[in-house]
């Protein structure tokens, strides 16, 4: 799962975009909205140094069919809106599945919002979205915060580590270490080539940029040759064809 925080710019004809827009001092926050029969029911809470004048926009525009008053006590009036649609990151959200942290605050026609989900439904959120006309960018992300190993892949790396595996020269092969943890040696191998592949290529990653690193993928990983690896593929390829 990735959180990103997406900057979205509302294009002209969106009444959120040319509302904020129209009234810079003003701020409207989208709560939630739903479908009823009269249309696309929206609670906006609208902020600002002019709420009045900032509320009869909203009556105005024309993609809006009714503006009801709900409470105006308090730093915001709070407002129903009926549209014939639902903003264009609602309807988006909806049709990929992804929810959308409330209140989304509106100022000058951009917003910034908060969604968890799949990269590829975060990618589906951003197309549509793209679709409706809104700007979309990238605020900030938790992508590269992710963890670099599987859990799986973390605890026999730190047991290889301890049983002496990547020491030099080596306290233990693969044929021992991998009996040690109750594994045959060829899923012992594979899981391991695996983490080191993954831990290299963020080291490369990290190191140069994402600039050329003379190859690619876990093949680049697996051509280093010496001694030590190439008994390690001979146990494993053994390993593999005793197997039943």
């Amino acid at each position: 799962m990735t959180r990103l925080s997406l900057r979205l710019d509302f294009p002209s004809g969106s009444w959120l975009g040319d509302v904020s827009r129209a009234h810079p001092d003003a701020t409207l926050r989208a709560t939630e909205t739903v479908a009823a029969a009269e249309g696309a029911v929206t609670a906006l809470g609208v902020a600002g140094t002019d709420r009045a004048a900032t509320v009869e926009a909203l009556r105005e525009h024309d993609r809006i069919d009714g503006v009801d008053v709900v409470d105006e006590a308090g730093p915001a009036t709070r407002v129903r809106i009926v549209a014939p649609a639902p903003p264009p990151h609602v309807a988006a959200a909806r049709e990929v599945g992804l929810p959308i942290e409330a209140p989304v605050a509106v100022t000058t026609g951009r917003a910034t919002v908060e969604v968890v989900g799949e990269r590829s439904r975060l990618t589906d959120f951003s197309r549509r979205l793209t679709d409706e006309g809104v700007t979309v960018g990238i605020e900030a992300s938790d992508a590269d915060e992710e963890p670099v190993l599987t859990d799986a892949q973390r605890d026999l790396v730190l047991a290889a580590v301890a049983a002496g595996y990547y020491d030099t020269p080596r306290e233990c092969t693969l044929t021992e270490f991998a009996k040690a943890r109750g594994l045959a040696k060829s899923t012992c191998s594979e899981t391991l080539h695996r983490a080191e592949g993954r831990v290299l290529r963020r080291f490369v990653d990290g190191e140069f940029d994402g600039g050329d690193r003379g190859g690619g993928g876990e093949n680049a990983i697996g051509d280093e040759s010496g001694p030590e690896r190439e008994r390690d593929r001979a146990e494993s390829v053994g390993a593999a064809v005793s197997e039943p």
